[in-house]
């Protein structure tokens, strides 16, 4: 028969299992958690992200190295072909300095200006680079207003977004968006309409560690600096004005906006609003004229600008409009015609002996070329 054994005959009873090196573990785990969490909260609510984007171009950096280290060959291992090498790369440089913005996609204009040096598939993604920028919201933008002024763009500009009797109106969502700052088109009680350039608030925080991370010689970051200093680039558009109308090659057919330095500052530049088609569009340069009969595209020779429908512009309606267009200010592209297949009828010859004139003008008569020059994306016609 089954006997029970005798307490004595049982061994000791062995201590109860702590699971000391699983705790330890699990303990080194969540302060590390912790830690990255508050890296990352400082990081992005505080230095805007610079933290992120300097180890995100790390990264890349290392990923586009080994990869060419290890493919580029005339039969690349993991790799169709040096041209596939070639794409992916391109690819993997220009959503990386798309994503960071700011001065990396100041840098990666400059690589597009330079691309003929690329291969082609470098050439063609970077061809990209002067496309809009992600513009801020508009709470940023007020903001950087309200930071450099200390008065409201209502306070500061005279408009209204009610359509308040006596006011001027002003756009919320930028007319166009770049790597350091968006521009916003307003038209002022007195009936001067405006582009209001509002630097990104993120770009006085960026700029220090993005030089950083890409170590430039001191000459390169004094530049890219001075890209985000609005008072230097106003200086230098009233210089160039003053130049542009002391050369006769140049008076009348080359125009620098006015600039209005008591709605200005060192993150703010409000200048004269241009109508104009941007210098590539070819096909609306060239197309035949379709507008009035000895009258010029709108704003030309000093023309006044058609105001906005008032109508639309009252208390209610401003914000249906909004939520229907988004802008405010009158298209004026009656000039193209009713099927909106018209252009300025210029000749293209013109246009490149102008750039040429003035380019010129700019190394070797005046000895300087202001950097709005050397964008494709700052010239219209």
């Amino acid at each position: 028969p089954f006997v029970p054994p005798t307490p004595s005959s049982l061994p000791k009873p062995a201590p109860p299992k702590t699971y000391r090196r699983t705790r330890k573990c699990l303990k080194w785990l969540r302060n590390i958690a912790v830690g990255l969490g508050i890296v990352y909260g400082v990081d992005k609510y505080f230095l805007y992200s610079s933290l992120t984007r300097s180890a995100r171009t790390f990264w890349l950096g290392c990923l586009v190295a080994t990869d060419y280290k290890i493919n580029f060959r005339p039969h690349p291992p993991l790799a169709d072909s040096i041209q596939t090498l070639h794409a992916r790369n391109a690819e993997r440089l220009f959503n990386l300095l798309r994503t960071n913005g700011g001065l990396y996609l100041k840098i990666g204009q400059a690589i597009a200006m330079q691309s003929a040096i690329l291969p082609p598939e470098f050439q063609k993604m970077f061809s990209k680079m002067f496309d809009d920028a992600p513009q801020n919201s508009w709470k940023d933008a007020e903001r950087v207003i309200l930071e450099d002024f200390g008065k409201t763009p209502e306070e500061l500009f005279g408009v209204s977004f009610t359509g308040e009797p006596g006011k001027g109106i002003m756009e919320r969502t930028a007319r166009a968006s770049a790597s350091v700052a968006q521009v916003h088109w307003a038209r002022l009680v007195d009936g001067r309409e405006v582009a209001i350039k509002i630097q990104k608030r993120e770009i006085a925080q960026q700029v220090g560690w993005d030089l950083w991370t890409f170590n430039l010689v001191p000459y390169i970051s004094e530049r890219l600096l001075l890209e985000t200093d609005f008072v230097n680039e106003a200086n230098n558009s009233e210089r160039m004005a003053d130049l542009v109308a002391s050369e006769s090659r140049l008076r009348g057919r080359v125009y620098i906006p006015k600039v209005h330095r008591e709605l200005s500052s060192k993150r703010i530049m409000t200048a004269e609003w241009i109508e104009g088609v941007r210098l590539w569009d070819k096909e609306t340069l060239t197309r035949p004229w379709q507008g009035r009969w000895r009258q010029g595209s709108p704003g030309c020779r000093g023309a006044p600008l058609d105001a906005p429908n008032r109508q639309e512009v009252v208390e209610g309606e401003v914000t249906r409009n909004y939520l229907s267009k988004g802008h405010l200010k009158p298209n004026r592209d009656w000039w193209k015609g009713v099927n909106g297949k018209g252009g300025l009828g210029v000749s293209l010859k013109d246009i490149m002996q102008t750039m040429v004139d003035l380019f010129s003008a700019q190394m070797f008569l005046w000895g300087c070329v202001c950097d709005w020059a050397t964008r494709p994306s700052s010239l219209d016609l």
